[in-house]
């Protein structure tokens, strides 16, 4: 018997761009896997895409309303407190243009399967022969500089914390999500930064894993404005100065 899986998925403004038909394929032949779609106070036509949905797939679609957009570290932690009773035996969440495809729900879900220690695993865009990973020169860059400086903070030798495609097990969600973040689009380092707080350094190591995706594909509509990379550093500060147990 497999493990149940539900995937967040933070919607803001997707009304235009949101694949449906992707979802619904993949949800026809995964009976056990199911979304959540946390509409973040949308102002084009995303509840009625949602709402659609919904409709075609009762049974593995669920949709949360935000009457105000709370970002998507909000969206998410909104949509992990409103599954998390539903007994899902893991809980993920990916981005909604699915620059991750939805294939990689089986490879994640396949590690904590195969890994009974392990409690959260990070899909992690390291780029090699045989893997399709498609992202701007300039971006890949910067994003490795921003992986060094989160890497020091947290004190761990973590590649790619900031990929959007991550799987656990329910029972470290409520640790993890129970309390708002700092950071609206950084709050993936906050949620490291718990897990450490949670089992302790000396005890992390198993308990999460990163896993190489076979395929990542940067969109063009990004969410994250330019003038975010300047209060981004003023964010990963506050977030080493609030966890003490990073210091």
């Amino acid at each position: 018997m497999t493990n149940p899986v539900c995937i967040i998925i933070p919607c803001y403004n997707e009304a235009d761009r949101l694949p449906a038909e992707a979802f619904l394929t993949y949800l026809t032949a995964h009976s056990d896997v199911s979304f959540c779609f946390v509409n973040d106070g949308s102002r084009d036509g995303t509840a009625d895409v949602l709402a659609r949905l919904q409709q075609q797939m009762p049974r593995q679609v669920d949709v949360l309303n935000l009457t105000a957009n709370q970002g998507k570290a909000g969206a998410v932690r909104a949509g992990m407190q409103h599954t998390l009773p539903k007994g899902y035996t893991y809980l993920g969440y990916f981005d909604a243009d699915l620059a991750t495809p939805l294939t990689a729900i089986d490879d994640l879900r396949r590690v904590l399967d195969q890994q009974p220690d392990c409690r959260l695993v990070m899909g992690s865009r390291i780029k090699h022969l045989g893997v399709n990973i498609q992202r701007k020169a300039f971006r890949h860059y910067v994003g490795r500089i921003i992986a060094t400086f989160i890497s020091l903070i947290l004190n761990l030798p973590v590649y790619d914390s900031q990929c959007g495609a991550k799987l656990m097990r329910r029972d470290v969600v409520d640790a993890i999500f129970r309390d708002p973040f700092i950071s609206p689009w950084l709050f993936d380092v906050e949620l490291l930064a718990r897990l450490i707080g949670v089992y302790g350094r000396p005890n992390l190591p198993g308990k999460l894993l990163e896993f190489p995706l076979r395929e990542w594909i940067e969109q063009a509509d990004s969410r994250i404005s330019p003038t975010y990379m300047f209060r981004m550093w003023a964010e990963l500060y506050r977030i080493y100065r609030t966890y003490n147990h990073l210091r």
